[in-house]
């Protein structure tokens, strides 16, 4: 005679294959968010550093002032906005804001999740700026702090005076 085809599954088998899954998932998901905070903390750092040296390079090349400052719309420095994102412009009156004749060289996304981000210099002015002729910092030595909200160690990427960078893992934020 002809075999019996059996198509489909049981209810049992449903109800272990989920089981199997959301076991898989409870155990995955939190691994899968450390390792996204570890990178989110890895691209920030590295794009942050990469942005330095290249406002400090861009300063000597324009010779013009090179400022990099927060930004939420990527066309207006926002002071509080580090965590969205930042620019990178040409300052030709020294005012540190983008002005209609001004060009942005640059736009970095960040759009941060598992932590937040600040810049700390000696000035109080939440933009940094390099100068026209040395590309040094002006009055902007200070420091980029990641915070991390994914108990992961704080980052703090500091520039000198020099315009060189190093990290620190300050404490606390």
């Amino acid at each position: 005679m002809f075999p019996i085809i059996k198509n489909g599954f049981t209810l049992f088998e449903l109800i272990t294959t989920l089981a199997v899954l959301a076991i898989i998932s409870a155990i995955a998901l939190p691994y899968y968010q450390k390792t996204m905070a570890e990178q989110e903390v890895k691209t920030t750092i590295s794009k942050l550093s990469l942005a330095n040296r290249s406002a400090k390079n861009l300063a000597v090349l324009h010779h013009s002032n090179i400022v990099i400052c927060p930004s939420k719309d990527f066309t207006q420095c926002k002071s509080d906005a580090w965590s969205n994102g930042f620019i990178i412009f040409i300052d030709m009156n020294k005012n540190r804001s983008v002005d209609t004749d001004e060009q942005i060289l640059q736009t970095e996304a960040l759009d941060l999740k598992y932590g937040y981000l600040n810049w700390k210099g000696t000035l109080s002015i939440p933009s940094v700026t390099f100068q026209t002729w040395s590309g040094l910092p002006i009055g902007s030595n200070g420091g980029f702090y990641y915070c991390s909200l994914a108990n992961l160690p704080h980052q703090k990427l500091n520039l000198s005076k020099m315009g060189h960078m190093r990290i620190e893992h300050p404490t606390t934020c």
